[in-house]
């Protein structure tokens, strides 16, 4: 019977110690799997971490590039308006020349209606003398009674010498 008792007893320890054991497993393994957890986080954290490093580094990337076109752009830009500027000035500039050849043009064509006006005139004159053989004297109008009479006064202009007389002979 003590053999039994102590077989119990035994038993009972043994039982008692085996609870035990399985609370320190459990404990235990509830620790490893917070572990793991928190691990498991810490690695999920390292993953997004990286990736965001990644994505962080490839937007800068293309921030750097779009950067550079920015300023290529941006050249052109100032490029094309000093084209611009400078065909406006060339422009001009053949404006100015084009307006100064037209009053030139506008010029010599009065000198030639008046030097015409004075041919005109010239011939009328030396026919009436030739008509009249020597009847009254008629004196040869001068340029400038020509400028006030046929360009209403305006300013007097002088030009190359009158073309010479040109004697008509009727038969």
């Amino acid at each position: 019977e003590v053999q039994v008792d102590e077989l119990q007893r035994l038993l009972a320890g043994m039982e008692k110690e085996h609870r035990s054991l399985l609370l320190k497993m459990k404990d235990g393994e509830a620790e490893l799997a917070r572990l793991r957890s928190v691990e498991g986080d810490k690695l999920a954290e390292q993953d997004r971490s990286a990736q965001l490093e990644k994505e962080v580094a490839a937007l800068r990337e293309k921030i750097h590039h779009l950067d550079d076109m920015l300023k290529s752009q941006q050249r052109k830009v100032r490029q094309m308006i000093e084209q611009l500027q400078n065909s406006k000035a060339v422009i001009q500039a053949k404006d100015a020349v084009i307006q100064e050849l037209k009053e030139r043009r506008s010029s010599l064509t009065r000198l030639r209606l008046l030097q015409n006006l004075e041919m005109h005139d010239r011939i009328e004159h030396l026919i009436e003398k030739q008509v009249s053989r020597g009847g009254h004297s008629s004196r040869a109008r001068s340029k400038s009674e020509y400028v006030s009479r046929y360009a209403g006064g305006a300013k007097r202009l002088t030009g190359p010498k009158p073309l010479p007389l040109i004697r008509v002979v009727e038969t």
